[in-house]
């Protein structure tokens, strides 16, 4: 008996032995990241949430100011202000677009860079806003930016001020990009009409939508970042650039209007401009049926083009008899209706020199 418990004894110390060893708190820990690191390591996905809600809050607040901040880019000034941790707002930013590479910006350049075409978007196109459409969170790293840009479109600035003065209630319709821009003197007409009749007006509106996607991702070795512990990835994709890709746009108006704001928004900085515009031109007009800067929109119908014709010849018999009338006025070659013989003989002045005071006399009387 002694044996046997001496021998359970022997067992029991061996175990804890064996479990000690393998249980050795000094590996477990060294396997582990140490206590330095896991302070070191930020939430990823807190960081992600936290600009997120940033982003609403920013365009939220100034919904009665649509104008006066760019929703289609990041508000690196708001979060800068409002996040905790600095380093973020301070890393290096890779900007890159549909037409730019991969460009390396401070987070200031590219503040100073968004401002900027902002405001010349604003001085250059009549009523420019930008909306913030939606921002979700992609994944723990990333949010998605989803937002648009609408101005009045060249040309039609009057249109928006005569349903203004008139109290006309506007609604705003994009044209569609896949069908070809055409003129119709019925369609004017049918739009007018409407308006006196119900008092809303429907007017063109250029608009484009696009995403930006912010990706947040914390490095280890600050020299792959750039700048910092952080690497902050901006990614921007137009839906019309890419449908002009496709060859998809066919309204010339849209691909002007897009053309356009391309110019002013979206070149990258130290980007030559005449290269920059060449570069727009090629990618989104050159596809697009009568893009041409003399280009214009076809008539709807072959009717439209006669209707026009004879409104234009009505025009001018109208303006004719006007001015024959006013020509012929008593007042203007005498009492009698008819020009006096005594200007056959008129020497002929300089015009404005005293030719028809000579001629018909005062107030007509070539008797005085």
């Amino acid at each position: 008996m002694p044996i046997i418990i001496r021998n359970a004894r022997l067992c029991f110390f061996a175990s804890a032995l064996f479990i000690l060893w393998h249980a050795n708190p000094t590996e477990s820990f060294s396997s582990s990241p140490s206590a330095s690191a896991r302070a070191g390591r930020i939430d990823e996905q807190k960081i992600i949430n936290d600009i997120r809600s940033i982003i609403i809050d920013t365009n939220t607040q100034q919904q009665q100011e649509e104008r006066s901040r760019d929703a289609s880019t990041i508000p690196t000034q708001q979060i800068r202000n409002e996040l905790d941790d600095s380093n973020i707002v301070n890393s290096c930013v890779s900007y890159a677009s549909d037409f730019a590479s991969t460009t390396k910006l401070s987070a200031s350049q590219y503040e100073e860079f968004t401002t900027s075409r902002h405001a010349d978007c604003i001085n250059l196109f009549d009523n420019y806003k930008t909306h913030l459409m939606r921002c979700e969170k992609l994944n723990e790293q990333s949010i998605n930016i989803r937002w648009n840009a609408t101005w009045i479109p060249s040309g039609s600035t009057w249109l928006y001020s005569l349903g203004e003065i008139a109290g006309w209630q506007i609604n705003v319709k994009s044209p569609d990009p896949a069908v070809i821009s055409t003129f119709s003197w019925k369609a004017v007409f049918d739009t007018f009409s409407n308006a006196f009749a119900t008092g809303i007006i429907t007017l063109p509106i250029s608009c484009v939508e696009g995403n930006t996607i912010l990706t947040i991702k914390q490095v280890q070795d600050e020299v792959d970042s750039g700048s910092g512990d952080f690497a902050v990835t901006i990614k921007e994709s137009i839906d019309l650039v890419s449908e002009a890709d496709k060859n998809r746009i066919q309204n010339r108006r849209v691909a002007q209007e897009l053309a356009s704001w391309m110019d002013v928004s979206r070149r990258p900085p130290k980007f030559n401009v005449d290269d920059w515009a060449g570069m727009v031109r090629q990618r989104i007009l050159s596809s697009v049926p009568g893009a041409g800067a003399l280009d214009v929109d076809p008539n709807e119908s072959e009717a439209d083009g006669v209707v026009a014709l004879v409104l234009f010849g009505f025009i001018s018999v109208v303006v004719l008899g006007i001015s024959f009338q006013f020509f012929t006025m008593p007042e203007l070659v005498g009492g009698t209706g008819s020009i006096p013989s005594r200007c056959d003989d008129a020497e002929i002045l300089e015009f404005g020199s005293g030719y028809l005071s000579e001629c018909f006399g005062l107030f007509g009387d070539p008797t005085l």
